[in-house]
C-alpha cells in the first residue's frame, strides 16, 4: 500500500468520513446532560390526551427519569413514557383533573445531571364565562356577546337578547 493510502485509512473512524470523529462515546465531546425548559404551562382539558417532553443534549448519552410532584413514575396502562437519544415524553391518553401537577424530568450521565419542571393543569368541563369586557352592544345592531369556555375555547352569540342582570341573560335569536 502506498504511503497516502495508509493516511487515508487513518483519518477515517468507523462509520465516518475522512477527517470526522464519531461523536458517541468521543472523549473530546464529553458533556454533562443539558435539559431544554418544558413548556410552562400544560393546560389540557379533561378526557383529551396529555403529553409532557423534555429535550436533553449529553455525552454520553444521558437517562430519563419522570416525577410527579416529586414520586417516580413508572410505566402503568395510564401512564406511557417513550425515550429516545434526544428526548423523552410522558403521554396520558385520557387526562383526568388528578393528573395536575408538577411534572420532572430528571436526566443524568456520569458527568452529571439536570432537571426540568412543567406544570401541568388538567381542567373539567366549564360553564361558559361571560364577561362585561366581551359584550359589544351597539344601538344600531344586533347584540353580539363573546364568551370563553376552558382551554381556549370561545363562542360568539348574536341576537335578539333581554339581559336584566349580567351574569343572568337569557338568549332569544331570530
Amino acid at each position: 500500500m502506498t504511503e497516502i493510502k495508509k493516511k487515508d485509512k487513518k483519518g477515517k473512524k468507523k462509520g465516518g468520513k475522512k477527517g470526522q470523529k464519531e461523536k458517541e462515546g468521543d472523549p473530546a465531546t464529553a458533556a454533562a446532560p443539558k435539559l431544554k425548559p418544558i413548556k410552562n404551562p400544560i393546560i389540557v382539558g379533561e378526557g383529551n390526551k396529555l403529553t409532557v417532553k423534555c429535550e436533553a443534549t449529553g455525552n454520553p448519552v444521558p437517562t430519563y427519569r419522570w416525577f410527579k410532584d416529586g414520586n417516580e413514575l413508572k410505566k402503568s396502562r395510564k401512564v406511557k413514557i417513550k425515550s429516545n437519544l434526544k428526548f423523552s415524553r410522558v403521554q396520558i391518553s385520557s387526562a383526568k383533573l388528578e393528573d395536575s401537577g408538577n411534572y420532572t424530568c430528571v436526566v443524568e450521565n456520569p458527568l452529571g445531571k439536570d432537571n426540568s419542571t412543567g406544570t401541568v393543569n388538567v381542567q373539567g368541563d366549564q360553564e361558559p364565562i361571560l364577561t362585561e369586557e366581551a359584550a359589544e352592544l351597539h344601538s344600531s345592531a344586533r347584540p353580539l356577546l363573546s364568551c370563553s369556555r376552558g382551554e381556549g375555547k370561545t363562542g360568539q352569540i348574536r341576537g335578539d337578547m333581554s339581559i336584566s342582570r349580567f351574569e343572568d341573560f337569557s338568549e332569544e335569536t331570530h
